[in-house]
């Protein structure tokens, strides 16, 4: 594998504060109103806040006791009326909190699809539901936080936009994991989106009961597009360019990703476009057999026999992901999602490895060097298992399929069978997926592999969300340098293009046979030559088993 070195300062650290040095102050006595569909013409000034107590009109400005009028950015959709809950024009955004995407997924809207958000009379300020609402700990949950530079409210332009997911294993995790606030501090050229989506049983259900008694099997997969979908009708509302959105992900948000452009086998509207994805990640999750077991097992315990919908979408949210919580772990079951002939007829790897995806645009695909397999499986010790442990990751997968797999990885290349297996799962879980899109793209993509100690799953992140409170830090140049990365692609569809100057050439990886890759490293030279590490899973005989999904 060759790859090009990028030397840069060592660590990590993240300080994801809500400060920002950068002064832009504007006045204006005019509450700002953006309606979806037209351009902003007015601005908000330094102070923000919902309307007055006095007063139900939807105008969100407030006076003081002097003669200076305060307006509030006030942005209008065609079914709600927002103001900002963070931000001013002093920092140079402002927070759109809790936007409702999608209508609240419960009673018979639980394990449906995603439908519009009914139409609300009220002023949002962000205060329907806690700022890190979740979907693990509440069922109504389907809500963005849109970022927005302080100018959009002054300039016809529309900015690109950066719609951001997270990883949590599709357990955890939400829209405010991470704060954008260092992102702005590079840059207040974009717009940011982040959106929850459905988590755990209540995104997952599959299963021939389930649909045929009307679920909507991946409904966590279907939230992500409806949000995609919502970013595309009314982010010009905040002044975001619906034309230019590039989708970024860390690990099963990377997934989710991929799972857009391989929905319906290829055949699905193009929702976004441009792709940058870090460590995409997650357990393949294939066949109807255990689905249905999953489904009818907590049917039953739930005291919904026979895998009755209507009865499950009455049993209380906080029974309903409990009980499925423990079956997970008596089940041996992998909470994923899952192909289902339809939404998802195939897992995304195997599905890019045919063909049957819908996705041209600009793309970056990075992984670690450690993903998962710095520390020995536990309860495996002997060949026997490891063949277990595959088992219990796919179920269905045949004698020839563990045969090929324990061929892959011979035990005489590991110290101990834990450690063969760990390297097992960092393959099919982790560094599979990014050679399979780099593969279907032709090879003309933007790859990058990340040396940064540990250079486990997730270490390089923080870097991505850095943010400087005027002490330099020792990761502050490396920091930057992914940012400007990230945000370059963003805003022109190329990492190379913005800031040439500040960082190092990124080639494609088809630029040098056997594919070119950026090393992020720490490393205090920046020598722009190539070089050869040994070790590397990406593109060998493991990935490519891994692409076709001969594990089902």
């Amino acid at each position: 594998m060759v790859r090009l070195a990028c030397g840069v300062l060592a660590g990590i650290l993240a300080c994801l504060a809500l400060a920002d040095t950068t002064a832009e102050s504007v006045s204006s006595k005019v509450t700002p109103e953006i309606r979806a569909g037209t351009t902003a013409r007015s601005t908000g000034t330094t102070k923000i806040g919902g309307p007055s107590k006095k007063s139900s009109s939807t105008r969100s400005s407030t006076r003081s006791s002097t003669t200076t009028t305060i307006a509030t950015p006030t942005v209008i959709l065609d079914y709600s009326t927002l103001v900002p809950a963070e931000g001013n024009a002093t920092v140079g955004w402002y927070k759109f909190q809790n936007v409702r995407f999608a209508a609240a997924p419960t009673g018979s809207l639980r394990f449906a699809a995603p439908t519009w958000p009914p139409k609300d009379n009220t002023i949002n300020n962000g205060s329907y539901a806690i700022s890190n609402v979740d979907c693990k700990n509440a069922e109504d949950c389907l809500f963005c936080d849109v970022f927005v530079p302080a100018r959009a409210f002054t300039t016809k332009k529309k900015f690109p936009v950066l719609q951001w997911y997270w990883g949590g294993g599709y357990y955890a995790g939400s829209k405010a994991n991470y704060h954008p606030a260092g992102l702005f501090q590079v840059s207040k050229g974009f717009v940011y989106v982040a959106c929850n989506h459905r988590l755990g049983f209540p995104g997952l259900a599959n299963g021939p009961t389930f649909v045929h008694q009307g679920g909507a099997s991946n409904a966590a997969v279907r939230d992500v597009e409806h949000a995609f979908k919502w970013t595309k009708k009314y982010i010009s509302a905040f002044g975001g360019d619906p034309n230019q959105v590039t989708a970024s992900g860390y690990s099963s948000g990377g997934s989710q990703v991929l799972w857009q452009m391989t929905r319906y086998a290829g055949r699905a509207e193009q929702l976004f476009h441009r792709a940058y994805l870090m460590s995409p990640g997650i357990n393949p999750g294939a066949g109807n057999h255990q689905s249905e077991l999953f489904w009818q097992s907590a049917s039953t315990a739930l005291g919904c026999d026979g895998g009755d919908l209507e009865c499950m979408r009455n049993v209380s949210f906080a029974n309903l992901t409990s009980t499925a919580l423990s079956l997970v772990s008596q089940l041996a079951y992998q909470m994923q999602p899952r192909s289902d002939g339809d939404f998802l007829p195939d897992f995304y790897e195997p599905a890019l490895y045919q063909g049957q995806y819908n996705w041209t645009g600009p793309t970056v695909i990075t992984h670690n060097q450690h993903e998962s397999a710095t520390v020995p499986w536990g309860g495996v010790s002997t060949e026997a298992d490891v063949i277990n442990t595959i088992r219990i990751y796919f179920p269905g997968i045949s004698d020839d399929a563990i045969q090929q797999i324990l061929a892959l990885y011979p035990a005489e290349d590991y110290s101990s069978q834990a450690f063969r297996f760990s390297y097992i799962y960092e393959g099919f879980h982790h560094t599979a997926h990014g050679l399979a899109l780099t593969h279907a793209l032709k090879n003309q993509t933007w790859n990058a592999y990340v040396q940064i100690p540990p250079s486990t799953h997730g270490s390089d992140l923080p870097l991505y969300f850095y943010f400087s409170n005027g002490t330099v830090t020792p990761t502050q140049g490396l920091a930057r340098k992914m940012q400007k990365y990230l945000l370059s692609l963003v805003i022109t569809g190329d990492p190379n293009k913005y800031w040439p100057k500040q960082k190092i050439y990124w080639p494609r990886y088809s630029s040098l046979e056997g594919g070119a890759q950026l090393v992020i490293n720490n490393t205090l030279s920046q020598n722009e030559t190539f070089r050869i590490v040994a070790g590397d899973d990406l593109d060998n005989a493991k990935t490519l088993f891994w692409n076709k999904g001969l594990w089902y």
